[in-house]
């Protein structure tokens, strides 16, 4: 779920800076979501492209590659104003986060 040759990178194999950088990813994501549900409610492309953009940046941050290509579709979707594929994306982005959730809190209670 996680790309851990660029955590160990950026992170110098240090336990506890990584279990901080999970858990900020943590703290942060939920609030992303809930906005762009209601971009995506209200029809707002230029909110939607920009939060999934913002998302898309912290889940690389973390090494959260297959969470981020989720989030770069619902940026293109924003940008491009065709929101016609977003609710499937964003749909997908809260399943992938449901389980990647319950795996990041258990990698930040090991460490």
């Amino acid at each position: 779920m996680l790309n851990y040759d660029y955590l160990n990178e950026i992170t110098g194999g240090d336990a506890e800076f990584l279990a901080e950088l999970l858990s900020d990813f943590l703290a942060q994501t939920p609030a992303m979501i809930a906005q762009l549900e209601s971009a995506l409610a209200s029809g707002d492309s230029d909110t939607l492209g920009k939060v999934a953009h913002a998302l898309k940046g912290s889940a690389r941050s973390v090494g959260a590659d297959e969470f981020a290509a989720i989030a770069f579709e619902l940026e293109q979707a924003g940008k491009s104003g065709d929101l016609s594929h977003a609710p499937d994306a964003l749909q997908r982005l809260r399943a992938y986060w449901a389980t990647l959730s319950a795996y990041l809190q258990s990698q930040v209670q090991a460490a």
